[in-house]
């Protein structure tokens, strides 16, 4: 047990200065690919150098968030290549000692990781990518519009339909714009025409409208106001707004709810859905990738740094390249979002396991 205990402290002190040296290279790397695709912009328009600082600052917890799970890769498979290529995994193995009790801290030290990363995701790096997207169209002078044309919005579980011909967030207002009203069973109880609506204290008010509402008998009738406010037309302006929005940049939290009001409001929300829940399979990426790491460490014994850096870089395109496809996928309805999210990281566990029950031991 001692024995097993000193041989795991050895494999932490092999493995802490590596993935520290791996993270710190990784965040540059990210660091300065972002700032090389937009340096001929900064340039054009003369951006000033405190401000150009201050967004790879901002950066700097995303550019962390996403060489994380590359300096794992990393530094777990270095470690154990170092050991192989000096003979001392080997006398390590004879000891009595599996690859799985030898790496035990590591899987353990990847778990905390998992955990740690979701809240920094949310806690840190979020914010700043928010804040870093704004100040950078601010001083690339891009703009975002949130208005949107010849859009219909479904609200009250269906009891209420909005149909508009163009949303101005400036205003927000709405032109052309027809509501129809429906009972429990979808027959319309009231027609509305409009010539605009504005969103003023929480509700909609209406300009020249014509509305129509159907009697008890059957029959319609027909009324005009020069500006009319309708009890329960109270949807929200966000409800209007192009959902072309950078969902990256929405908390946990406000995703849920994100996706919570596009189900209610009858929009499409498969890509929120899959993001949602890509949050938390990501999470997870750090103990797959110890666990890949640890089954291909062990197989280097010449040029050691070369072939876990190639292989870190390998894996870690080969798991980025299946999320992004299965996220299309999600994203446009070929496959449900939520297996979209869970997909890759499911396949390369199934792969990580397979090659560690294989691997040297």
């Amino acid at each position: 047990m001692r024995r097993a205990t000193i041989l795991r402290v050895y494999l932490v002190r092999q493995f802490l200065p590596a993935f520290g040296a791996a993270l710190v290279l990784f965040a540059l790397i990210l660091e300065l690919v972002d700032l090389f695709t937009n340096l001929w912009r900064y340039l054009a328009l003369d951006a000033p150098l405190l401000a150009v600082l201050k967004i790879l600052l901002l950066y700097l917890p995303s550019s962390i968030s996403n060489a994380l799970p590359i300096a794992l890769l990393f530094a777990v498979s270095f470690s154990l290549g170092s050991l192989y290529a000096g003979n001392e995994l080997g006398v390590i193995f004879g000891s009595g000692i599996s690859l799985a009790q030898f790496m035990a801290p590591l899987f353990f030290l990847s778990a905390i990781l998992s955990l740690a990363s979701f809240f920094f995701d949310d806690r840190v790096v979020l914010p700043t990518l928010r804040e870093k997207n704004r100040l950078s169209r601010e001083l690339l002078k891009q703009r975002v519009s949130l208005s949107n044309a010849d859009l219909a919005v479904i609200s009250r579980d269906g009891r209420v339909v909005y149909r508009a011909e163009y949303y101005d967030d400036s205003g927000p207002v709405l032109s052309g714009v027809t509501v129809m009203e429906r009972d429990d069973r979808g027959a319309p109880t009231a027609r509305i025409e409009a010539a605009s609506a504005r969103w003023e204290a929480g509700r909609w008010v209406f300009s020249r409208v014509r509305r129509f509402e159907r009697l008890s008998s059957g029959s319609w009738t027909e009324q005009a106001f020069g500006s009319w406010v309708g009890e329960g037309l109270d949807e929200g302006p966000e409800a209007f707004r192009s959902q072309n929005r950078d969902l990256s940049e929405l908390a946990s939290s406000e995703l849920k709810t994100y996706v919570a009001f596009l189900r209610k409001a009858g929009l499409p929300f498969a890509a929120a859905l899959a993001e949602d829940h890509k949050r938390f399979s990501f999470a997870f990426t750090p103990m797959i990738v110890v666990l890949l790491a640890g089954s291909v460490g062990g197989r280097f014994r010449k040029n050691v740094l070369l072939a876990c850096l190639l292989s870190s870089l390998l894996v870690a395109t080969a798991f980025y390249v299946a999320q992004m496809i299965s996220m299309l996928f999600a994203k446009t309805g070929v496959i449900d979002p939520r297996a979209g999210a869970w997909a890759p990281l499911f396949l390369f566990a199934v792969g990580g396991i397979f090659l560690f029950r294989t691997a040297r031991t």
